[in-house]
């Protein structure tokens, strides 16, 4: 029962941070080609562009990123864990998981200090705080950490790298 309610959350947490993806990099490109565009025909000035680009491609970005840990297809190195076997491979791919968790753990921790603390404003967008663009650190290590857990797990009981639903 808790594991099926696990996985739907997790095909919601994905479809949401796939959806996010793709709406902020339509809207990157739109905002460059518009950009572009009145550079030749100066029919309007876009004094805000800069920043919601940037707010788009950090959430992108790091939303992005969260996909591919929770997909194992993110940067890890395996060239070890791959090879060695019995309980020397057991051993090295739960002292990676434990480094990697612990990693997310940390960014989780100082993203959300960063944001808590920043108190400045974007400077084309003077009603929207670095806060929110800066929100998407937290909130993607979080995920992270939550699938730095699930994979430890696995790790742990020596199961095959296998995604939830993908």
């Amino acid at each position: 029962m808790f594991l099926s309610i696990l996985k739907a959350a997790d095909r919601v947490v994905s479809s949401v941070t796939r959806t996010i993806c793709v709406a902020a990099l339509a809207a990157i490109v739109i905002m460059f080609l518009l950009n572009v565009f009145v550079r030749f025909v100066p029919v309007y000035n876009f004094t805000q562009t800069d920043d919601w680009i940037q707010l788009c491609l950090i959430w992108m970005i790091f939303l992005g990123a969260q996909e591919l840990v929770r997909t194992r297809n993110h940067f890890v190195v395996e060239v070890l864990t791959e090879r060695l076997e019995g309980n020397l491979g057991k051993a090295c791919r739960i002292l990676v998981c434990v480094i990697e968790l612990v990693t997310y753990a940390l960014i989780c921790y100082y993203g959300v200090v960063w944001v808590m603390r920043a108190h400045a404003y974007m400077q084309s967008i003077p009603w929207m705080q670095v806060k929110v663009v800066y929100a998407a650190i937290p909130i993607s290590a979080f995920f992270m950490t939550c699938y730095s857990i699930r994979d430890l797990i696995m790790a742990i009981k020596a199961e095959g790298y296998h995604v939830m639903d993908v």
